[in-house]
């Protein structure tokens, strides 16, 4: 009784603090999107099995509560369960029912009701009765269902999150990034491993991440085979849409490069090995940079990068645009960089930004002789400040003649007063400071 007494506390209290959070970044909207019937993307004809077993990281943001959002495409009687990765860990499961876009607010403001909660804990006896089984709701289609599985232990390495659909059953590893195993010793008994002598020790090191290791896996030596799969879905995090992203995959012990296949759906595919961690790296224009270690443990690993849009107030340097020197007249190798941020404002219609031109220091530029035949745009004369404000001028000038609506754009020139180095001492740190910058003013 003292220990129902203290998880409805506890429960109480991250209930609070997700309310929280849910007030200030709506955190319910970053939820693991899945549709069902499962194979309805492929349009009934192929179904690959990774499809239906998956693997998720989350960090800070979502220690509290991992939403799930079931979208259903058909009538359906649908059971999921859940369990979590470590015996310690225990959670509580919410399901809703809501088909508008401001769902976060109504939960925040409890004007959404959740079916009573069940309670989910890793080691059941006599003495922790809580229920493994698995839940039924009938879905209707076209509605939408939200899944909160709320963290109430102290310590969260994660969660596995099965949804059966008839004979289809999706697995979502979720995974807490920060979470730490120790050293792990498994025995496996003589009798299970074939072609062994004697009992057999499997040592896993400490690793970031949570480990997983079944007892049937190591029956025979064929079944130690190291090569493996990696696949990679990038998708923003907002939208839940595919992004066509430059995704590195690194080996962490000989820092080489893994080379993949992109796959007409847009997955990356790489041939790895179990037992090997991994640097992954992604990114896009518009979105933050994603960097993420994973160690390698199953048959098919599959990882959901979740990329995040820049949101009002973020800023980002432009990095390949180049101006002659002493002028705002623009060099042929910005051509890339600038339609990118051209396809980024035409993709996102309700993005404004400003564009901000920066100098090494703000000192006065006199103009340059060689340049006197050409255009005004070459033969400038005045402060560094005006040089910058006349650079994301030409920059907002290249949008605009492009399609994109003046009321959008802001130009500002910096000069030198916001500098990378305050004291440059060589060429190369003075370069840093020349620079053009987009401040995302509304998103």
């Amino acid at each position: 009784m003292q220990r129902v007494l203290f998880l409805l506390c506890f429960i109480v209290g991250v209930i609070s603090i997700e309310a929280q959070t849910i007030e200030g970044d709506n955190d319910c909207t970053y939820s693991k999107e899945i549709i069902v019937p499962f194979n309805y993307l492929d349009n009934a004809v192929t179904k690959t099995m990774h499809h239906l077993n998956q693997t998720v990281f989350y960090n800070y943001r979502d220690q509290f509560s991992y939403w799930y959002k079931v979208i259903a495409k058909e009538d359906a009687i649908l059971k999921f369960k859940v369990n979590p990765i470590n015996d310690s860990d225990e959670y509580v499961v919410y399901v809703y029912q809501y088909n508008g876009k401001d769902f976060c607010d109504k939960v925040y403001y409890k004007k959404i009701r959740a079916v009573k909660p069940t309670f989910f804990i890793g080691n059941v006896s006599k003495e922790n009765p809580y229920d493994l089984t698995e839940k039924t709701f009938a879905a209707k289609k076209d509605n939408v269902y939200y899944i909160s599985v709320l963290n109430t232990s102290l310590n969260n390495c994660g969660h596995n999150f099965y949804l059966i659909d008839r004979k289809d059953t999706l697995r979502v590893k979720a995974l807490h990034l920060p979470c730490k195993r120790d050293v792990v010793h498994l025995s496996v008994k003589e009798s299970s491993v074939k072609n062994s002598q004697k009992k057999q020790d499997i040592i896993i090191a400490k690793i970031n991440g949570p480990i997983i290791v079944k007892k049937d896996s190591v029956k025979t030596d064929s079944s130690l085979s190291t090569k493996t799969t990696l696949v990679c879905k990038i998708t923003d995090a907002k939208k839940k849409t595919p992004i066509d992203a430059n995704l590195i995959v690194i080996s962490e012990i000989s820092k080489e490069e893994i080379t993949g296949t992109k796959t007409s759906n847009g997955e990356r595919i790489y041939n790895v090995e179990k037992g090997k961690k991994y640097r992954v790296k992604c990114t896009a224009f518009g979105y933050k940079n994603y960097e993420q270690k994973i160690s390698i443990v199953n048959e098919t690993n599959v990882v959901d990068i979740l990329l995040e849009p820049f949101k009002e107030g973020d800023n980002f340097v432009m990095k390949s645009i180049y101006f002659y020197p002493n002028t705002y007249a623009l060099k042929k190798a910005s051509s890339d960089e600038l339609q990118k941020l051209l396809d980024y404002l035409l993709n996102n219609e309700n993005i404004s930004i400003e564009i901000q031109g920066h100098t090494n220091g703000d000192h006065h530029i006199a103009k340059n002789k060689a340049y006197s035949t050409l255009g005004e745009e070459w033969n400038f004369e005045g402060s560094a400040k005006a040089l910058s404000q006349k650079r994301a001028e030409a920059i907002k000038k290249y949008l605009e003649n492009n399609g994109v609506k003046p009321e959008r754009l802001d130009a500002k020139g910096c000069g030198g007063k916001k500098p990378i180095v305050r004291d440059p001492q060589t060429n190369e740190e003075g370069q840093l400071n020349i620079r053009v910058e987009v401040v995302i003013l509304k998103d």
